[in-house]
């Protein structure tokens, strides 16, 4: 490559900083592709694992692998693809009556474009030089090109499902509106709002339904579409080469691997492995044991625990994906599953003194104790963009190596070190000061969860809420993100003494007892694992 001559150098300078700028802004660009493209190589290199995974010499079918991969990650595409079916079956039942036309449902790029142009502005002008789709592959697990499929499929449910002002609403809409309010406040509340839309704005547009108003029908559309429809996922006995099926429609698992895999990090397709193994070597030992729950058992059972949920706003797919940590709700099943069967294992081991004993080296968890913690993280990930960086683990075990190194040695202080520390999430207003926080609080603010807890063997968030001595810097610790230096500052005790005898405190404490034991004796049977 030949050195810039001074006469290159000095034209460049003549220019000005706005075309050095713009240089520099495509060479970066251009950079990310690459890395876009080494990326995605890796993940195919990953994907090809899929085929020859054996665990403890028992040959994995490479579909049920599959399908499994697309479950944990791309559980949210799943679930997308749940709303897809429901769109595909209404709008044929339309066209079909010969009241609408197939180009009635026509979705443009423009219209995506438009639609998307405020959120993307608006995002690029609060985080200058950050890549607006790199943001979206990290957050959502999508690339641009299924980004904006979704974006498609979102205003075509509208269309289908929301035409115009609520009078003009198809009967499954209105029907499911009702079903989602009191018997007699259901047509109460469709006239309200077709009032509330009736004749023009003070600016003669035709009135529309606020934003809010229309989001809270869009649920409930989802959710009566749901309690009518026949949703069937793996946990229900789909063949391997079936990922989903709704009603008379399915979704193949190769074709969906293949959408899912584009959004996909390699570190995305190795957890996913990693969840598969476990699962397969968990289920190995249980079905040894004979504990394993049969299909039919399972579901039975599987029915009573949702149950009672299901008439709430906190159903079990809400508690798993939102408060467990889980990728979708499949995922949370097939783990339910083995959980509950390990519980029949060691049923008679559930006595109320082992219960009240649980209860009480526990109490700071279940009757709301506390733990001030102060942390330094050193991010795999890209602190603005959220994706995964090459070798970041590596690289932030080794900043943080260094950085603990230097404290030991008396260079600097935890104090001193967490102020000037800059690597931080873009969003993140605690900047390593996390306070006095329960423990489920501690989990989300270092990312963790029930669902990692088994695939990383350990969880930082108990270690630092119950064990870590006070006032000391412990660490370097490995993270879901990176690796961290921390410091417990204060504990405070448990409010009160659970008594399991009371019968809702002992459902709790049972459900952590159970799930604490099982996560010491998955440790034991993946440390003997055999893999091939």
């Amino acid at each position: 490559m030949h050195r810039p001559t001074l006469l290159a150098v000095a034209l460049a300078t003549l220019a000005g900083p706005h075309l050095l700028a713009q240089d520099l802004s495509e060479k970066i660009k251009a950079l990310r592709r690459e890395v876009d493209d080494y990326s995605q190589t890796l993940v195919d290199e990953r994907a090809k694992l899929l085929s020859t995974i054996k665990v403890n010499g028992r040959q994995l079918d490479p579909r049920e692998v599959m399908r499994e991969a697309v479950y944990l990650t791309g559980g949210k595409l799943v679930e997308s693809k749940v709303s897809n079916f429901f769109i595909l079956e209404e709008l044929k039942k339309q066209i079909e009556s010969g009241g609408k036309k197939a180009e009635d449902f026509l979705v443009t790029d423009e219209e995506v474009m438009t639609q998307l142009a405020p959120m993307k502005a608006d995002f690029e002008s609060k985080n200058p030089g950050v890549d607006f789709w790199e943001v979206v592959r990290s957050q959502y697990g999508l690339n641009q090109e299924t980004f904006l499929e979704q974006r498609k499929e979102a205003i075509l449910f509208d269309k289908v499902f929301f035409p115009g002002a609520p009078k003009d609403w198809p009967e499954i809409t209105k029907e499911a509106i009702k079903g989602q309010t009191s018997s007699d406040q259901g047509p109460r509340f469709l006239e309200q709002l077709e009032k509330a839309t009736d004749g023009a704005d003070d600016k003669g547009q035709p009135k529309k339904l606020p934003e809010f108003w229309v989001s809270m029908m869009r649920n409930f559309v989802q959710k009566g579409l749901r309690s009518w429809s026949d949703i069937k996922y793996a946990s229900h006995g789909l063949p391997p080469e079936t990922v989903l099926q709704v009603n008379d429609l399915t979704w193949g698992t190769e074709e969906a691997f293949d959408f899912v895999k584009k959004g996909l990090y390699a570190q995305d397709l190795e957890r996913a492995i990693q969840e598969v193994v476990a699962r397969e070597a968990l289920r190995q030992e249980l079905v040894k044991s004979g504990a394993y729950l049969s299909d039919e058992e399972f579901l039975r059972r599987y029915d009573e625990y949702r149950a009672p949920f299901d008439s709430t706003p906190f159903t079990v797919e809400i508690i798993a994906t939102r408060f467990k940590g889980y990728p979708c709700l499949e995922a949370f099943r097939a783990r339910w599953r083995l959980v509950a069967s390990y519980g029949e294992m060691i049923k008679d081991e559930i006595t109320d003194e082992n219960l009240q004993a649980h209860a009480d080296k526990f109490g700071a968890f279940f009757a709301d104790g506390q733990t001030a913690i102060d942390i330094i993280p050193f991010m795999a990930r890209n602190v603005k963009t959220g994706a995964w960086e090459p070798d970041g683990m590596a690289g932030a075990k080794e900043r943080c190596e260094a950085m603990f190194a230097k404290m030991e040695q008396g260079e600097i202080t935890f104090d001193d070190a967490l102020a000037k520390h800059t690597e931080f999430y873009a969003n993140d207003e605690k900047r390593g000061h996390l306070g006095l926080l329960p423990l489920n609080q501690v989990k989300q603010q270092l990312r963790e969860s029930e669902f990692t807890q088994l695939l990383d063997g350990y969880s930082l968030a108990d270690y630092l809420f119950f064990e870590a001595p006070l006032g000391k810097t412990v660490g370097p610790l490995p993270g879901s993100d990176g690796w961290l230096l921390a410091r417990v500052n204060n504990r405070t005790p448990p409010r009160k003494r659970i008594d399991v005898k009371e019968e809702r405190q002992r459902q709790l404490v049972r459900e952590d007892y159970v799930t604490r034991r099982f996560f010491v004796w998955a440790n034991d049977v993946l440390s003997r694992v055999k893999l091939d």
